[in-house]
């Protein structure tokens, strides 16, 4: 059994996470964090759906903790906090896989840019593997780090893969139209956008970051590499 440890348990990400472990026959979740204001709460109070599957308590985020009682690390924490914690896995020895977007662009000067936020893990930067096994399998069997890939770039990168590898087209010729639900944008528990609501959002396309989104330059980053 591999010994699993799940921080940002109680986000959206977070919690699908640990609907897809806890029936896995070869892990164990043994730790579950999220923020302090969920710490010391029973986790099927949060999640009603696991309980009785998972019968664990809260704990804020600390990576000596996770270190101690996991062998793999799952991060569904928010960008831009993802990168202290492993810095400190890293250095004990533990494989991570982060669902953050701290580790997929290979720059960090141009994480920074993108992300408004500075990057203290030039390292683990480095040796970090894009997840996408259509792209990296190999490398990402073997990693230490493997970064989760965005939303939009593994449908926009699946989706013109074939033809660039077929030569049927230039990367920098491709228009990319996607439409994401608004639970992409996370649970949004502080201070709710009215354009998340159910009320705005029912029924109705709302076109955001066209030409500036986020995720532009992890697509540039993959599909250049081709």
């Amino acid at each position: 059994m591999v010994r699993v440890g799940v921080a940002g348990a109680t986000g959206y990400m977070g919690a699908e996470l640990l609907r897809l472990l806890v029936v896995h026959p070869k892990v164990q979740v043994t730790t579950v964090m999220a923020s302090e204001r969920s710490a010391g709460v029973p986790l099927g109070r949060l999640i009603p759906s696991l309980r009785g599957h998972l019968d664990l308590t809260v704990e804020a985020v600390d990576g000596e903790r996770l270190a101690a009682q996991a062998d793999c690390v799952m991060l569904a924490l928010p960008h831009g906090e993802t990168h202290r914690v492993v810095s400190v896995l890293r250095r004990h020895g533990r494989r991570v896989v982060d669902l953050s977007a701290d580790y997929r662009l290979r720059s960090a000067a141009e994480f920074e840019a993108w992300y408004k936020t500075p990057h203290t893990d030039r390292e683990g930067l480095a040796e970090a593997v894009y997840g996408l096994p259509e792209l990296h399998r190999k490398a990402i069997a073997a990693a230490q780090l493997v970064a989760n890939p965005g939303c939009y770039p593994v449908g926009a990168i699946l989706a013109v893969l074939p033809l660039l590898r077929a030569g049927l087209g230039r990367a920098e010729a491709i228009v990319i139209d996607s439409k994401s639900g608004v639970t992409g944008a996370g649970a949004q528990t502080q201070k709710p956008d009215p354009m998340y609501q159910y009320a705005e959002a029912n029924e109705n396309l709302h076109a955001y970051g066209v030409g500036k989104h986020r995720h532009t330059p992890e697509i540039e980053q993959e599909l250049g590499g081709l």
